[in-house]
Parts: C-alpha cells; structure tokens; sequence
C-alpha cells in the first residue's frame, strides 16, 4: 500500500461511503455552507488522499446503512450505551445538549414538560430515547428534522420541541423567528464522528490521528467559527 505524507492513501481498500443526515449545522444538505461535520471529514479524507461525496439519507436509515456495511464513516452521533458496540467512535466533535424550546412565558424543564400536550422530537435519536427512558407519553416523533419544528411551535401546533440546543439555535436563527426560548440543558454529551463496527482498523487509526490533528491545527475551531 502507498503511504503519502499524511498516511495511507487507502487506494487498495474497499469504496469509503460518507453517510449523513440533513442535521442543521453539522450537516446540511442543500445550503451555502455543508456543515461542521462534513467540512470536517472531507478535509480529513482529503488529506489522506481520498475524495469521498456524502450522502444524505434520513437518520434512521443513515444508521442502519453504518450499521450494516463496513466501510461508512458516519456523522454526526451521539455515543450511548445501546450503540457503544454498534460503531467505532472515531473523535468527539461537538457538544449536544438537549433542551426543551418553546413559545411560552417561561423556559421548560423536565418537570414542567410532563404537563404538556405535545412535545415534537425527532425518530432514531438521543432526544426521543431520552423522553422514553423518562417514561414520556406526550412526544410525537418526526422522521426527518426540519423547521417545520419550528413552525408548529410558532403555530401553537405542539407545545415543545425537544432537540439539541445547536442544531435548534442555528435553525431558528436562520427562520428569523424570535419568539421561541431554551429551557435548560437537560442531557448533555457530544457528537461524535464514527465508523461501522468492521470498519478497517488500519484506516480507522488513520482517520483518527488525521481527525486530531485538524483539533490540534486549527482546523476544527476556524470551521465551528463559521457556523456560529
């Protein structure tokens, strides 16, 4: 195998697949910026010598995908317990924090939320396991994220969305909407770069040092810059 300046060139491997979801700002599909995590990996696979396109699909099959092949390098991903041996956990990237945002007087918490009539999340992610571990009847999960989260909330249609704080921040920032509030965190991890479970573990290595050198160069930070 040929190994270049910034590791193995990964021309004698299987097709690397870059799988994502449309996940304002750490993906975006259609946009002028790409997002945090593709702009990330891209610039990561380029300095390995491999340009990879990324493709979007809704989550839950977005997981599954990288659940079911070996060579998908999947962002961006929460680590919890029933996926801890699902994936490999390349690098942490950015922080979730999940919150409650509404249109009401005051911020939501948890105790508040039981006594709602409708909170929206959105299906196959930390945000619906959470409120189901709690015991929640009151959500109604969406297959797909989108700011027609935000326009139920400004439409009365729900009375929460519960969500990452980020991806809502960015969403409702770019919707100009200015009634919508943030209760506080109540979970908090980070989002993750990952790899299907049986993803080769020499590239694995690779893409990790690379991923923590655009941490240590500047990289990261200049691109989180522009997202804020």
């Amino acid at each position: 195998m040929f190994f270049g300046t910034f590791g193995q060139a990964f021309s004698e491997q299987p097709a690397i697949r870059l799988v994502t979801s449309d996940l304002t700002p750490y993906s975006i599909e259609k946009g002028t910026l790409p997002g945090i995590f593709v702009e990330l990996v891209q610039e990561a696979m380029r300095r390995l010598g491999h340009e990879v396109k990324v493709e979007f699909y809704p989550w839950t099959r977005a997981q599954k995908i990288a659940e079911q092949q070996d060579n998908v390098i999947l962002f961006p991903l929460t680590r919890t317990a029933p996926r801890e041996e699902l994936y490999q956990w390349l690098m942490p990237v950015a922080p979730m924090e999940l919150v409650f945002v509404s249109a009401q007087d005051k911020p939501i918490n948890l105790i508040e939320a039981r006594k709602l009539g409708s909170i929206s999340v959105q299906k196959s992610t930390p945000a619906e396991a959470y409120l189901a571990q709690q015991g929640f009847t009151n959500m109604i999960a969406f297959p797909k994220a989108a700011t027609t989260n935000i326009k139920l909330l400004a439409r009365g249609r729900v009375d929460a969305w519960f969500t990452a704080k980020g991806f809502a921040q960015y969403l409702i920032k770019q919707t100009g909407e200015t009634k919508l509030q943030f209760g506080p965190v109540i979970e908090q991890s980070f989002f993750y770069v990952a790899a299907s479970k049986n993803f080769p573990e020499d590239l694995s290595w690779e893409l990790r040092r690379v991923l923590n050198k655009l941490a240590q160069d500047g990289t990261l930070s200049n691109i989180l810059s522009r997202y804020r």
